[in-house]
């Protein structure tokens, strides 16, 4: 039963650094897309758009859809970090829930 418990532990923080790391990389993706102009090829900034956009394509193209034009303010960032938060907690209280 320890073991379990250990193991459990371990998933939870592993699934809260995971979320947590998906947020920060989209942080750093507003604030980079405000510094750093896309013409120049840095591999950072190539990196930070490469992995964020699976997660923000979708939700951009959805917002979109349901706003039914292409908005002055990007608010993909925001509803994209709202939405991992609520993933990341009801993911981490159903797992609390098992054990």
């Amino acid at each position: 039963m320890e073991g379990t418990i250990v193991l459990t532990n371990i998933l939870l923080r592993a699934i809260d650094w995971l979320f947590q790391l998906a947020s920060l990389l989209i942080v750093a993706r507003v604030f980079v897309s405000w510094i750093f102009p896309r013409r120049k090829p840095n591999p950072i900034v190539d990196f930070i758009y490469r992995t964020t956009e699976p997660i923000l394509a979708p939700i951009r193209h959805q917002v979109t859809r349901l706003m039914g034009y292409q908005m002055p303010i990007d608010i993909t960032p925001l509803v994209a970090i709202l939405l991992l938060l609520a993933t990341r907690y009801l993911l981490v209280r159903s797992i609390a829930l098992l054990i």
